[in-house]
């Protein structure tokens, strides 16, 4: 139902330069902004100037989105957000390096110690358009841990993809570290027997039903 009412209010400001159309899909996706901001904002920035920037990036997808991509408009939105706040992390490395004020690529900075500046540059040239097929490939690589990992190598795997921390993955499961230790072994052993044998975890070789062992002892939600 959001895909739909969203290409709803994305007609109506296309085709009726309907304002109230705009306004109501921004302020649907302003929260997207600030949890976006809040979980990368560095802190050498102004939490409001990285805001305005989401915001510049969320009016973006609004302008460029067709129900034509194979994404919904969420995901569209979500990398244009992306994207421009790491234009703007590069902005602020850039400025810092100029005022001879030399700050390591690999220095901690948010309070979990978790994320590096480096993490959030990114080739000037992964336009959102281009960061659309990351996107379609992603979902395809998701179809693939769900049905080829347990629950909970499939969380754990997600937590690495995703950049996180061993301690945030432990944190967000509630699981042992031992049990983390082991899904991720699991897991990765599934998933090179998969490379060995198809060349890829996307080919489209891969059979798309196997009998797979679930997680008895945890009762864990996959989303």
């Amino acid at each position: 139902m959001t895909q739909e009412k969203d290409l709803v209010l994305l007609h109506k400001i296309r085709f009726q330069n309907d304002p109230a159309a705009k306004d109501e899909l921004v302020l649907k996706y302003l929260p997207m902004v600030r949890r976006i901001v809040k979980n990368y904002h560095p802190s050498f920035s102004d939490f409001d100037d990285f805001l305005q920037e989401g915001a510049i990036g969320l009016l973006k997808a609004i302008e460029e989105y067709s129900s034509q991509f194979p994404v919904k408009f969420s995901s569209f939105a979500y990398l244009c957000i992306t994207r421009r706040i790491y234009n703007a992390v590069r902005r602020n490395r850039d400025k810092i390096l100029s005022t001879g004020k030399l700050v390591s690529l690999f220095h901690n900075f948010d309070e979990t110690n978790s994320r590096s500046l480096i993490d959030l540059i990114i080739n000037e040239s992964d336009e959102p358009f281009a960061l659309i097929e990351k996107e379609w490939n992603n979902q395809k690589l998701d179809s693939v841990l769900k049905l080829y990992l347990s629950p909970i190598e499939y969380q754990v795997i997600k937590g690495i993809i995703a950049g996180d921390s061993q301690g945030e993955i432990q944190i967000s499961l509630s699981l042992p570290p031992k049990v983390i230790d082991n899904a991720r072994t699991r897991a990765r052993g599934k998933l090179r027997r998969i490379i060995e044998a198809y060349g890829s975890l996307l080919s489209p070789d891969i059979p798309g039903k196997v009998r797979k062992r679930k997680d008895l002892s945890i009762n864990l939600e996959v989303s």
